[in-house]
């Protein structure tokens, strides 16, 4: 299987897409390329970090990132985990590369430190799901997968 290169965008690029990343990078393969990136920046947040230390994922290292910053047909697949960034996702030179799979967003949450902390677990749960059936995809044979990614 060749390395894949492959770029999550969400709103702001401070914990949706972030996590993808962190995930990204411990699942798929070595060699694959991985990068998070926003509709606009803000800093990664604590609820974030925290949610993803849980499971044993640091994410030093990784700041917030405009998808600006990069050419999305560069990549072989550009995720998109909110309804904003599926909706103002550039147009693609080949959009079947595009996989939107938006997600609630848990800065969104309100309620205790708790209930809020359970947000965050929740979208890192369904994120790994995300980053799993890509790899998924990728990995299986091209009969069964209908196209790359």
């Amino acid at each position: 299987m060749e390395p894949l290169r492959i770029i999550f965008l969400c709103t702001a690029n401070s914990c949706r897409s972030q996590m993808a990343e962190a995930w990204a990078r411990r699942l798929f393969p070595a060699g694959w390329e991985v990068q998070s990136a926003g509709l606009l920046t803000y800093p990664i947040t604590e609820e974030t970090r925290t949610a993803m230390a849980e499971v044993g994922l640091d994410m030093a290292g990784q700041e917030s990132k405009s998808m600006d910053l990069f050419v999305l047909d560069d990549f072989d697949l550009v995720v998109t985990l909110s309804r904003n960034s599926g909706r103002f996702l550039p147009r693609l030179s080949r959009p079947e590369r595009h996989l939107h799979r938006p997600l609630p967003d848990p800065m969104q949450v309100t309620g205790s430190d708790e209930q809020v902390q359970q947000a965050f677990r929740k979208a890192r749960d369904r994120i790994r799901q995300v980053v799993e059936e890509i790899l998924a995809r990728a990995q299986a044979p091209a009969r069964d997968r209908g196209r790359r990614v």
